[in-house]
């Protein structure tokens, strides 16, 4: 997501065109999805700030708890950007263009990392309930560490590629910087649309027709998934095609998709945070404490025993 370069090439078509100013009606509400952006951001931020302590402070040894850890990291990376947009666009602060594009590139950073997190977990959960003898055993050990590692880097490459690809820096023309950025979102439509998202529906799917073939109920962990992997086809995989062909066609407001794409980054961090409170206080107990709803909400298994014991093996 090219959001620093989106903006400034619009501004420099509309100085172009003339003195003509965007509707007062389009300004004022751009200006309040800025505004709903941020309070949410900032319930986000918060949420998730305590949510990763929560994790730190658990430490427990199981693979999805660091994977949601590491999701929960992604969120925060995500929101601080959301701020540092609105205070540029709305608060009209003065940032410095390169710090502008390090926190950018960081918020594709997270961004990417998260929707490469929830692809792993679905995957992993189908291997451990379809092939739980290979999990247990010829499962390297540390894979968890190993797999993070990975994507946090694919996830840095094509950050680092999108964000050179599509910069004004390295093309002297607007031929050059259109096939420039056409050729990046040619690399994200296949990785992002044609690799991982085929990989996690059809993952959810195996999921929910196993849990209904054997009549049991889902485990809070699956719920997670499945509440998860739906919400990120709503409010996730639609910015992604729009960001992909923004280059390809014209006549889109790319100042609204900007800002769009920022409250649906907020929505999306708090959304996270709100599955795991429900799904975790689900059926809970008066006994049990309140803060323990995240070790409940990813309970790996209520039904299935194969399940609980390659969960509990170490990360």
């Amino acid at each position: 997501m090219a959001t620093v370069k989106m903006v400034e090439t619009s501004a420099s078509s509309s100085s172009v065109s003339g003195t003509a100013k965007p509707p007062e009606k389009a300004v004022f509400l751009k200006e309040m999805i800025m505004t709903s952006s941020l309070l949410i951001g900032i319930m986000g931020l918060i949420g998730n700030g305590i949510v990763l302590c929560l994790f730190c402070y658990m430490c427990k040894n199981s693979r999805f708890f660091l994977y949601f850890q590491n999701i929960v990291f992604a969120n925060i990376i995500v929101l601080i950007y959301v701020l540092v947009f609105f205070q540029r666009t709305c608060l009209h602060l003065d940032v410095k263009l390169h710090p502008l594009h390090l926190i950018e590139m960081l918020q594709t950073l997270g961004y990417n990392t998260r929707f490469y997190l929830l692809r792993t977990i679905c995957v992993e959960r189908c291997l451990i309930i379809f092939w739980p003898v290979w999990n247990r055993r010829y499962r390297p050990r540390h894979m968890t560490f190993l797999v993070c590692a990975i994507l946090w880097s694919l996830s840095c490459l094509t950050s680092v590629v999108d964000n050179l690809a599509c910069s004004a820096d390295f093309t002297t023309t607007s031929e050059q910087f259109a096939i420039s950025c056409k050729n990046s979102s040619i690399m994200r439509i296949v990785i992002d649309l044609v690799i991982f998202l085929p990989l996690v529906i059809f993952s959810t799917l195996a999921i929910l027709i196993r849990g209904q073939t054997q009549r049991v109920p889902l485990a809070r962990l699956d719920m997670i998934i499945m509440a998860n992997v739906v919400l990120c086809i709503l409010a996730d995989t639609p910015i992604r095609i729009a960001h992909n062909i923004v280059y390809w066609l014209r006549g889109i407001d790319e100042c609204l998709l900007t800002t769009t794409t920022q409250l649906f980054h907020s929505i999306n961090s708090v959304a996270t945070l709100l599955i795991f409170v429900i799904v975790g206080c689900w059926k809970k107990t008066s006994e049990e404490p309140f803060f323990m709803f995240l070790e409940r909400a990813l309970e790996a298994e209520e039904n299935m025993v194969q399940g609980r014991e390659a969960d509990e093996q170490p990360v």
